[in-house]
């Protein structure tokens, strides 16, 4: 036999065996009968099961923290800050928001968001000593910088 021959012989070959599953055809939900196989799996609680596997879940709701104010802390300082206490202007006691913190380093705390945005800031540090920051608007500038 001929390269032509066998190429020739392959190829129909191939057309044929997909013809043949080709022509097949879904089988037909609207047809008589057909709903009893779909009720035998809805029957069975494996089905339900599988059933619910399939379906999309739906998304979730991202978590909105609208009463939250994200601030990045940056420790400028050649000493490491023990702890940062913030709070809102005027109030009598400052919350811990952040612990130990090494020199040169930069971490992002969430501040309970005020309605003036107003904050006073402590910062107490490895070297004993002490920084105050009063009446700091973390809603125009995000970022409490600790210096020298």
């Amino acid at each position: 036999m001929r390269t032509g021959g066998m190429v020739a012989a392959v190829v129909a070959a191939a057309l044929s065996t997909s013809l043949a599953f080709g022509q097949t055809t879904p089988a037909d939900p609207l047809a008589p009968g057909a709903g009893a196989d779909s009720n035998k799996a809805a029957a069975s609680p494996s089905g339900d099961a599988a059933a619910e596997k399939d379906k999309p879940k739906p998304a979730k709701p991202k978590q909105r923290e609208s009463g939250l104010l994200a601030v990045t802390v940056h420790n400028d300082r050649s000493v490491g800050m023990v702890e940062l206490r913030a709070g809102p202007t005027g109030s009598p006691e400052l919350k811990k928001v952040v612990g130990p913190l090494a020199f040169g380093r930069k971490t992002v705390v969430r501040l309970q968001r005020v309605k003036d945005c107003l904050y006073d800031i402590h910062a107490h540090f490895a070297d004993e000593a002490d920084t105050d920051q009063t009446s700091v608007d973390l809603c125009k500038d995000k970022n409490i910088n600790l210096t020298d």
